[in-house]
């Protein structure tokens, strides 16, 4: 399902532009390409796999899986979209969504706890009533069919608050706040029993809730797989309670057997795989597309570039090949960064071949 912010396919139709130095410097001091933005600010930059890899409706099943309030693993390694599909499925343009980013990788050992998950859960909850109700009313509702990127100090900046605040109301708010508040020490069920009681507001308003856990891929040492087992198994097996759907980010190595293969699947029971990108021109897709944003925002530097006027043919082949030799989304998205510095650093007035092998062997 195409996002309704930005049809599919729309990056690709650019006009011309004469692209010069000062774009470049452009993409470099504002991070362009920067691996690691702030999350709703991955959502503006997603091209959707779904317009990359034939036959593979990534966006789209996750985005009704979420609707029918489904219990879904998104499944790829470390670096290779899964938090950019969230940001952009789940984002603050999403309808009848809100999602509840739970951040389960700073508990630890506690991940494996269903006790400790309720309370990051409830935490959340509250995080997010708070954040509503102390937000001025313009930073509660998005403008216009088109999310805009904002910026400060070179660096993306959020886009004003997170996906919740964009789409809860404030009695709504209100009305989690209550029943959500607690004093006192509880066990398990009277904890789920709480969260049962914070999920009705949203259900009159006629929003699915959504459970999001996207730090769960980070457990790769060896002895952190007690950690993965416990969590996928039993910490948060309790969500099955609840009007809710559920979203987890998983690493693809913790279908390993020596991580329990498929048991840790068995509370998931919607599996959606990101793919690798096929070619070196759905690469060039990403960048183009990030820079498209940049000269738009900047608004003084012409139209919109063309591909070949950022980075040459063959320079994308070579940050393709890095691509294709195993390297993530994110650690190619690096190594464009660190040429862009290495072009402008030079003169240039496009990336090279020369400049992505200097950053390679920086």
């Amino acid at each position: 399902m195409p996002h309704p912010s930005r049809p599919v396919g729309q990056s690709a139709v650019l006009g011309p532009s004469a692209v010069t130095h000062a774009v470049l410097r452009l993409l470099r001091e504002q991070y362009a390409f920067d691996a690691t933005p702030m999350f709703d600010d991955l959502g503006v930059y997603h091209v959707p796999f779904e317009s990359m890899c034939d036959g593979v409706p990534v966006e789209t099943q996750l985005r009704v899986g979420a609707l029918r309030g489904e219990r879904i693993a998104l499944i790829a390694d470390s670096g290779c979209g899964k938090s950019s599909v969230i940001s952009f499925v789940l984002g603050p343009m999403a309808e009848g969504v809100y999602p509840v980013l739970v951040p389960v990788h700073s508990l630890m050992q506690d991940a494996a706890s269903p006790g400790r998950i309720a309370d990051a859960v409830i935490s959340q909850l509250a995080r997010d009533v708070h954040l509503v109700l102390n937000s001025n009313s313009d930073a509660l509702h998005t403008s216009g069919s088109r999310r805009e990127v904002t910026q400060s100090g070179g660096r993306l900046r959020r886009l004003g608050v997170r996906a919740p605040a964009g789409t809860l109301r404030a009695e709504v708010a209100e009305e989690i706040g209550r029943q959500i508040t607690t004093t006192q020490q509880i066990e398990l069920p009277e904890k789920i029993e709480v969260i049962y009681q914070g999920l009705r507001p949203l259900h009159e308003d006629s929003l699915m809730p959504v459970f999001v856990f996207d730090d769960s891929d980070r457990w790769s040492a060896p002895q952190e797989e007690g950690i993965v087992e416990g969590f996928f198994t039993e910490a948060i097996r309790w969500l099955t309670d609840l009007p809710a759907a559920v979203v987890v980010a998983m690493h693809s190595h913790y279908l390993n057997s020596g991580r329990g293969g498929s048991k840790l699947l068995a509370f998931l029971d919607t599996k959606v795989e990101l793919p690798r990108l096929p070619a070196a021109a759905q690469l060039g897709r990403i960048l183009l597309e990030r820079a498209r944003i940049h000269v738009e925002n900047e608004g003084s530097l012409g139209a919109p570039p063309e591909l070949t006027e950022i980075v040459t043919d063959s320079a994308l082949r070579v940050l393709f090949d890095q691509y294709d030799s195993g390297k993530s989304l994110r650690q190619v998205l690096q190594l464009a960064h660190h040429a862009l510095a290495e072009a402008t650093d030079a003169g240039a007035e496009a990336l090279e071949d020369h400049h992505i092998v200097a950053a390679i062997r920086a």
